[in-house]
Parts: structure tokens; sequence; C-alpha cells
């Protein structure tokens, strides 16, 4: 059986990046770069995985997203970095790749891509037995299916087909997320919700929200055959926002921007993505003992525990898949 671990690479070298700011070799900063390789061979050993595909941020990967909605992630952009935070964050990032070409790790970028689009239509097109989507980001939960689980970074869980997921301190059906982001909106994304309206009056106006899947025709249909209608109801059938963009149409365009998948691939990532999900790693050129040397150029070895064997330790994993990848190519070959 094929169980696939889906990466989000962002948001995995993000986590270290911001979360690890002690950890340096020499000047270098090494946060992000040990914490995600760290995470990636823990998962590797805990789901016994056989294929591991991270998947990073295209170049202008917000564009599509951006013409439906303007405000699309613009409170990112607005955030100061220093020059010198942007060089070690890059740096850091092509040093992952560096060692992932190494350690039999697929990995893909597209332009006007972003990874959530990408790890959405691979689950769906892939024909892996079995997949683990490993993000911190919580949009990705409307993904789970009978052959998909998500496992939330920042809660340390693993959330599978029929569990009810956190949102915002509630859980709800993960067949709901979209509904309720769209409603809601997503303060990390800077999509405006219905103004005066959280999960919590949400569920009050439709409890089922709270126990089974509901559509949002079919939630604006149950509001629109009350009598009476409260201000949070009409401005949910107004689509008023506390933001410029509001109107009726608001709840499409959130319910478009929020979901995930091929409406915002372009056809060249479709297709790459498509014949990534079954292709095998050539071996030529690829080597542990080359991860080994960039370990300890990069003072990776000096983290590890004072052991003889703390390396060997840390790079089994990488090893198990490497095995299994090379079997693969043999077979397909």
């Amino acid at each position: 059986m094929t169980r696939t671990l889906l990466v989000d690479g962002n948001s995995l070298l993000n986590t270290g990046f911001h979360g690890i700011k002690n950890m340096y070799n020499g000047d270098d900063h090494i946060g992000g770069l040990y914490h995600f390789l760290n995470t990636l061979r823990k998962h590797i050993d805990l789901y016994l995985l056989n294929k591991v595909v991270v998947f990073w941020d295209g170049k202008n990967n917000t564009h599509p997203r951006t013409q439906l909605y303007p405000h699309y992630k613009l409170n990112r952009k607005t955030k100061v970095k220093s020059p010198e935070s942007i060089q070690s964050y890059n740096k850091q990032k092509i040093r992952v790749q560096e060692y992932l070409e190494e350690l039999y790790v697929r990995q893909a970028s597209y332009d006007l891509c972003e990874a959530d689009d990408c790890i959405a239509y691979y689950c769906k097109e892939s024909q892996d037995k079995e997949i683990i989507v490993l993000t911190s980001d919580r949009d990705l939960l409307q993904v789970i299916s009978p052959k998909v689980s998500v496992h939330i970074l920042s809660l340390n869980k693993q959330f599978r087909y029929g569990d009810k997921v956190p949102l915002n301190g509630i859980l709800i059906p993960h067949t709901n997320v979209r509904l309720v982001k769209t409603i809601c909106g997503d303060s990390s994304d800077n999509i405006k919700g219905i103004k005066m309206v959280g999960i919590k009056s949400l569920s009050k106006i439709e409890p089922k929200i709270l126990k089974e899947e509901v559509k949002l025709e079919t939630l604006l249909k149950v509001i629109r055959d009350k009598d009476k209608l409260t201000k949070k109801e009409e401005n949910i059938l107004k689509g008023t926002t506390n933001s410029d963009i509001s109107g009726p149409e608001i709840l499409d365009i959130n319910f478009e921007i929020i979901g995930a998948g091929e409406k915002f691939l372009t056809i060249e990532a479709q297709t790459n993505i498509i014949e990534l999900s079954h292709e095998a790693i050539d071996p030529e050129g690829r080597h542990w003992k080359h991860a080994l040397n960039l370990m300890m150029s990069d003072g990776i070895l000096n983290i590890l525990p004072k052991r003889d064997d703390a390396w060997v330790e840390f790079i089994k994993p990488f090893l198990r898949l490497s095995r299994i990848e090379k079997d693969f190519y043999k077979y397909k070959t």
C-alpha cells in the first residue's frame, strides 16, 4: 500500500524559521532548516511512509485569487521584513531543497500556484492508497476524505475522515470548514467575513453546522425561510462586511477563494502534479552521504545528542525512504 505524505513546504519552513530563533551555526540562523528536517524525519517514522512530496508556493502565487479579491493576503505584505531576514529565509529554503533532493523526497513548485491548491489537486487525482497532509494551515482540513487525513502541526494532531475539527475554538465536521470560512472570513488570509457573524453565532442560526455537512445554498435558504430576520442574518443575505468589498456576491467570492484545488492551478501544474504522483525518482547522483556532508557543513550534527550514533538515528527514516524509492525505480524501469 502506498502511504504518502504531502507537505506544505512554506508552512513547515515558516514554523521553524520564526519559532526557533536562537539556533545558529556561527553567524547563520538554521532554525528553519533544522526544524524542517527534524519534523519530516519524525513523521516519516511515525506514519511508516513510502513516499513524500513537498509542495512550495510558486512565484506570484496569490495572483489568481487577487483578481477576484484584491485584499487577499494583503495583510502579509504590510509586515516589514529586514533584508537580513529575507536573505536568511531564502538561504534556508534553498538548503532544505538541496537536502530533499539527496534524500529521495519529491518536491514541486509552479508559477502562479499556491501549495495548498497543489496538495488538494494531488489528493483528488492521485491513485495513492493513503495520503497524510502535513501543514499548519487549517484551510487544508477541507481536503479530508476516506483516503486523506490532515496532520495539523500547531496542534500535533491528525484529523481523519468523519472527525470534527477545531475552528476558532469550536468543533465542526471537516466538511463545513469551507462554509464557515466563507461566512466568518479568514483573518490569516485577510478574507473579510460577514459583519457581526462569528462561528458561534453562525451555529445558532443553523445548529446543523455543528453536526453534519451543510451547503451554502442550504444555509441561505434556511435564513430566507424565516419569518423575522436578525441583523446578523440580514448581513449574511446582503453580504455586509467590515470592508469596502460587500454585497450579495461576496459569499460566492469568498467560497471560491477559500476553496482549494484545480480552479487556481495552471494547466501545466495540473499535468505535472498528475505525473509527479506516479513517477519514479532516478537515483543517479543522489546519496545519503551527500546529505550527511550538508549536515556537517550546516552544523546540524552539533545540535544532535552527544552520542556516536546520534546522526544515524537522525537520518535513519530517510534511509528507509531511500531504499523504498530505489526499489520502486527498479520496478518502474
